[in-house]
């Protein structure tokens, strides 16, 4: 079993995403009201998909959130740093019991950011964040679901300003961010999709990575017939659905941690992946001083922890 670096909580390998004041929102029922956090900074994407609802269309003037449909068990992120005051999970697919927050439905998670702010993420498959939990702009904290008064897989996506709701699509717009589309803040959680026909150096990654867990492919750089024909041999050996696309739900499945003393192909995946950043690294399998020094390089250079060590976090970020 690989070693992973701790995502969530407050161990030492959080990605801290800048400094600000926090303001303690007024309490809901059932909801806890967090201390004032430190955490800040920029704003990012929660999910990629296609904008299904507006938030208070005329056709429904009461929707207080954006919808963004994908499959199930896509990635949520966190909009911002924050921390979590509530967290809904004993909720399932046409479960019509209140929720989290009042005239809502099914799992969901509520964040607290700084400035008043808190964002909702509503109709979860599953969330892998607790009440209390220090989190950051572009962590995983959710998959997407279809649990409660839900018509198929979505994220329901709230902004409050100091308890009332405000268009989430306009105010990431305001900030930069298209939601459902722009990739999430510092590449945190943000795995990339890689299909059949692709040609690039995070294609290379994953034949190493595929070629590390058994599934031999050649290392070239193009993600072609044979490439598809091992992700979907690796994909069944994990219990995922085989569809030869290394998505947001087999990255986590896919990575191995490495570290100085690593040798072999998850070692030049590392070293491939760390060379997309200019470490100029021999690809040679040997993950050894140099490569640790790139590493460590690298991780400074993206506010992560400085260890040389690329675990889950790192890897995130890497590719």
């Amino acid at each position: 079993m690989n070693r992973h670096e701790n995502t969530g909580g407050i161990g030492r390998r959080r990605l801290l995403i800048g400094l600000g004041a926090g303001l303690a929102a007024t309490a809901l029922p059932g909801v806890a009201t967090a201390e004032p956090t430190l955490l800040a900074g920029a704003w990012s994407n929660p999910a990629y998909g296609t904008i299904t609802s507006g938030f208070r269309t005329p056709s429904r003037p009461t929707h207080s959130g954006t919808d963004v449909a994908n499959s199930q068990g896509t990635a949520i992120w966190a909009a911002n740093g924050g921390t979590v005051v509530g967290v809904r999970t004993n909720s399932y697919p046409g479960d019509t019991r209140p929720g989290l927050l009042p005239g809502r439905t099914g799992n969901a998670v509520l964040i607290e950011h700084h400035n008043g702010y808190r964002t909702y993420y509503g109709h979860l498959y599953s969330a892998s964040v607790v009440r209390g939990q220090v989190v950051t702009a572009g962590q995983t904290i959710a998959k997407m679901g279809t649990t409660g008064n839900s018509t198929g897989p979505h994220l329901h996506f709230e902004v409050l300003a100091n308890g009332s709701p405000i268009n989430p699509y306009t105010f990431l717009a305001n900030r930069g961010i298209t939601l459902g589309r722009t990739r999430p803040a510092g590449g945190g959680g943000g795995w990339p999709s890689v299909e059949n026909g692709e040609r690039s150096e995070v294609a290379r990654v994953v034949q190493h990575l595929l070629t590390a867990h058994g599934h031999s492919a050649v290392a070239d750089g193009y993600f072609g017939s044979a490439s598809v024909a091992a992700a979907k041999a690796f994909q069944r050996a994990e219990g995922l659905v085989a569809d030869g696309v290394i998505g947001p739900v087999s990255w986590p499945h896919l990575i191995i941690d490495v570290k100085q003393g690593s040798r072999g192909s998850s070692a030049k995946a590392a070293q491939v992946a760390l060379n997309r950043h200019g470490a100029g690294l021999v690809v040679d399998g040997d993950f050894g001083s140099v490569s640790v020094r790139a590493a460590r390089n690298f991780q400074s250079a993206k506010g992560l922890v400085v260890d040389g060590y690329v675990g889950p976090l790192t890897w995130r970020t890497l590719v």
